[in-house]
């Protein structure tokens, strides 16, 4: 079995950042998505609407405002890739601006049959462009929608005094408040709700930080002894195979008299690192208590078992050779039987560390049932 698989630093013990994405971020790259989208379908769209004015059908201005549209959205695809995130921002405050303008045009100058073509297109892709801008721009998102509202109000309500729009039932004054009320308490509401999402996110990145520093050792950053014991209350769950290691550094009290605490302290953290950094990603390592560590193997046999234990006595004696303070470490080794609870098979690990010390340090000992 591989025995010299490294692993990341501190396995165990994962800062809560990296346990979750950031709510923005996620929001951000999904809305960059959704524009591309949008702007894929009205290339689309635009493409369609030159096709058809190349065989005479439309009018003019449709045809003119088609192309600078199929133009600029080529554009923005073919360089798509290579934009960052400001210059998405901007294509998304650019491509509203647009429709606000195409807005202005359907009610102020426009014939009728090309004003309600715009007034349709303008309604249906301004929301999608709101949300857009929410999810990109956060805390200006609202300000983003009362503007829209505000300017698409403004313009509707001076809209209504055309006569040729009579007949299209939009010459009624109440259309630009409403506009305006609406599309602010749209920006409003997905403000709202972005806002409580990523509070909601950060209680759960607090809950998370308080969890893990409860369960993790804040001198090695292994886990603790509680987070040792859950582990034990999962393994006795159910029926497992698995292997308790018990690893006590040899003459430690020694290091700690003739070096200082800040001294042993440092070797705790080296032989730590050795050892998180030889064994498996899915080991179980911790420290227990002092300068003792427990180490669980699970769905290993007993020769496999034996070989780690052999080898992180070796990484810890080889590891350390030449540091300031170099050590070793006896080790204890169990394996689990049918029935046997996970502490019952811990004392046997403690047992033969114990043995181990007695037959002269720097060993493995294995307990049998």
């Amino acid at each position: 079995m591989p025995l010299d698989m490294k692993t990341p630093d501190n396995k165990h013990a994962t800062s809560a950042s990296g346990l979750r994405s950031d709510a923005r971020t996620v929001d951000q790259d999904s809305a960059s998505r959704m524009l591309l989208t949008i702007i894929a379908t009205a290339c689309f769209l635009a493409f369609v609407v030159v096709i058809s004015g190349l065989i005479g059908l439309g009018t003019k201005i449709s045809f003119q405002f088609a192309t600078g549209w199929l133009v600029f959205l080529s554009a923005v695809l073919l360089s798509w890739r290579y934009l960052p995130l400001n210059a998405r921002r901007t294509i998304a405050l650019l491509i509203l601006a647009v429709l606000i303008v195409r807005w202005a045009y359907s009610w102020l100058i426009a014939p009728p049959n090309e004003a309600v073509i715009g007034i349709l297109i303008v309604l249906l892709y301004t929301p999608i462009l709101i949300v857009i801008t929410t999810l990109m721009f956060s805390a200006n998102a609202v300000i983003i929608g009362i503007l829209a509202g505000l300017l698409m109000g403004t313009i509707s309500f001076l809209g209504t005094s055309r006569e040729v729009l009579a007949p299209l039932y939009l010459n009624d004054w109440r259309i630009g408040p409403l506009i305006l009320c609406v599309y602010a308490l749209f920006a409003w509401l997905l403000r709202r709700w972005v806002n409580e999402r990523y509070a909601l996110e950060q209680s759960a990145r607090r809950e998370q930080q308080l969890t893990l520093e409860s369960s993790t050792d804040p001198l090695t950053g292994l886990a603790n002894r509680r987070a040792c014991d859950t582990r034990f209350q999962q393994l006795n769950a159910g029926p497992r195979k698995y292997a308790i290691i018990m690893l006590d550094i040899d003459h430690f009290k020694q290091v700690n008299d003739n070096h200082g605490h800040d001294e042993g302290d440092k070797v705790l953290t080296r032989v730590a690192d050795l050892l998180n950094n030889r064994l498996r990603p899915h080991d179980f390592i911790a420290r227990w208590g002092g300068e003792e560590f427990v180490v669980i193997l699970e769905s290993i046999s007993s020769a496999d078992a034996k070989a780690v234990s052999d080898a992180l006595r070796q990484c810890i004696e080889e590891g350390t050779a030449s540091d300031a303070i170099p050590v070793t470490a006896s080790l204890g080794l169990a394996l689990s039987a049918n029935g046997q609870a996970a502490m019952d098979t811990l004392k046997s690990a403690d047992e033969a560390l114990y043995a181990a010390k007695a037959a002269g340090r720097n060993r493995v000992r294995v307990a049998f049932h």
